[in-house]
Order: structure tokens, then C-alpha cells, then sequence
């Protein structure tokens, strides 16, 4: 589309309200010319979306698979414990591991995982499913944290100091079926050590065949089971980008990155999100001790 406009004029509010853990900027629009984003001309039409984080959120990985009997029964729970924690409790699954194996000519031949998925499997040593990493801390001497114990740790996590709050835009052009995706960080406290910055991208309602051995969920073969957030991509590195190379953070100290990033034609785009995080390097582990964590679509339609 070409318009007739030298320029767009935007404006967005943040009114950031005491209490809440993510303020919506909600004013997604169509926007026609904008000029400094180095993208194909021709794509005028493009949506826009941000998030601010002011309190501290919590990340869990869920680490499952389509042949994992157990896992309905932990989505289910995870379900209830998102929907008693939001906004502030983010997760999504990991489908990688022999569970998550696609089997051919059956019920169970689409095939949910990702190199990153595996990537994380493996680095993090997963041996079990249903299990979860959260914030990628330490709990009882283990990082696998087993359904049990998942909503005592996040509430512990939900209970521990805010060090960070996060801004997170998306910019998403159609036609181009690429995000830019901007995102902000003011730290609140000092910290030693090296932190990165994350940047994930996920696909939500993905319907997709699920072993079951729960009789109050349904069937063996859960033939239409909704997959949320299933990890697809990084856009950063997959254990991020160097926010404080070679130094300490001091409180009051700010960092910004940007990342343009093509989605796969086979996603569908209305369904997937960002996910950023920030977290601290480890020297066998990647990257654990995540501190604050945002989530955003990337695609909306401003409702």
C-alpha cells in the first residue's frame, strides 16, 4: 500500500500502575512510512506492540513431548498456576528428547521440536518428563524441578527482589513476515558477574496429537491437544547477548538492543510471541539465574 502521508505521527502512553507486573502499551496500530527501520521500502503497512515488566516475573521451561503420558496432566497444572500467577508467571515447552520424537505414519508424525529445544535438552542434562526449569535456579541441590515442587518455586521466585524492569516492542511487517524487536532494560540494583539478554520466539495453539494417561483429561490418544507456547527459535543467540561484557551492572544503569528477525512461512504469525529474558553466565550451564523475563505477541490486532 502507498500512502499519501509524508510521514506518520505516533504516540504512545505508558501509564505504569503500582501493583501491576506488565502494563500494556495498548495502542497497536497501523502505521504507514515509518523511516528508520532499514526494511524493505515497499513494506508500509507494519503492527506495533510493547510491554513493560515492573515487578519481577518468573520463567518456566517445560520440558515435554507428544509420547510423554504424564504431561497432559502437568499443562493442566500449569493451566491453573498461570492463570493464578498472570501476567506474571511466563512459560513455554520444550518438545525435544526420545518423548518428543515424531513417529511416522501414525497419530504422532508432526514433529514439535527445534535445534534450540534439543539445544536446551541437552545442556541442561533433562532426564525426565514432565520436568521444569524455572528462573534456572538451584532448588534441593537440582535445576530439574518435578511437577511436585513447580508452584512452591515459582512462588518462592514471585517473592524474591525485582532487579530489572523490561520494555519490549514488537514491530511486525506482513509482507516481509519479519519482527523487529526492541527491548529495554533499567536495572534496579547492583550485580556482579556477566548477564545477557535472551530473545525467543514461541508459537502458541498449536493442535497437534498428545499421549494421555490422565482418564479426567480424556482419552489415550488426545487427538486435538492444544500445545501452548511451544519453543521455535531464538532471535538472539541462543544463550543471548553480553549486556555488561567484562564488568559488573551498577544500579541505575541502563541497556538496549535491537533484533530483526524472519519468521518461519509455516508458523502462524497472529500466534506467535517474543519471550526476553535476562539472565546470568554460567560456565558449564550456558546461562542460569534468570532475573527478570517479558512476554509480547507479535502480531496484534490491538485487543
Amino acid at each position: 500500500m502507498k500512502s499519501k502521508l509524508p510521514h506518520f505521527i505516533f504516540f504512545i502512553l505508558i501509564s505504569v500502575l503500582v501493583g501491576f507486573a506488565c502494563d500494556k502499551i495498548n495502542d497497536p496500530l497501523t502505521l504507514v512510512d515509518q523511516k528508520n527501520y532499514p526494511l524493505n521500502p515497499d513494506d508500509t503497512l507494519y503492527f506495533t506492540d510493547s510491554v513493560v515488566v515492573t515487578c519481577k516475573q518468573v520463567l518456566l521451561e517445560d520440558f515435554t513431548g507428544h509420547k510423554c503420558v504424564n504431561c497432559p496432566s502437568a499443562a493442566k497444572m500449569l493451566h491453573e498456576m498461570m492463570a493464578e500467577h498472570q501476567p506474571r508467571l511466563i512459560s513455554y515447552a520444550v518438545h525435544a528428547g526420545s518423548f518428543a520424537e515424531p513417529v511416522p505414519d501414525s497419530p504422532f508424525e508432526n514433529d514439535l521440536r527445534s535445534s534450540l529445544s534439543e539445544t536446551l535438552f541437552t545442556d541442561f542434562g533433562i532426564f525426565a518428563n514432565p520436568v521444569a526449569l524455572i528462573d534456572r535456579i538451584e532448588f534441593n541441590g537440582l535445576r530439574q524441578i518435578f511437577t511436585t515442587d513447580w508452584n512452591v518455586v515459582v512462588e518462592q521466585q514471585l517473592e524474591s527482589d525485582n532487579s530489572a524492569t523490561m520494555k519490549i516492542k514488537n514491530t511486525y511487517f506482513p509482507k516481509l513476515n519479519i519482527v523487529v524487536t526492541d527491548v529495554e532494560v533499567d536495572f534496579l540494583n547492583n550485580l556482579e558477574g556477566q548477564y545477557n539478554l535472551v530473545v525467543y520466539v514461541v508459537e502458541d495453539h498449536i493442535v497437534s496429537p498428545q499421549m494421555n494417561n490422565d482418564p479426567t483429561i480424556g482419552p489415550d490418544t488426545l487427538l486435538n491437544f492444544e500445545h501452548h507456547n511451544v519453543l521455535r527459535a531464538a532471535i538472539s543467540s541462543n544463550y543471548g547477548d553480553p549486556i555488561n561484557p567484562g564488568g559488573n551492572i551498577i544500579a541505575g544503569s541502563a541497556f538496549s538492543k535491537r533484533y530483526s528477525y524472519q519468521l518461519n512461512e509455516e508458523w502462524i504469525a497472529c500466534n506467535c510471541k517474543t519471550i526476553a529474558y535476562i539472565g546470568k553466565t554460567h560456565e558449564s550451564l550456558n546461562l542460569t539465574d534468570i532475573i527478570q523475563v517479558g512476554e509480547l505477541g507479535i502480531k496484534t490486532d490491538g485487543e
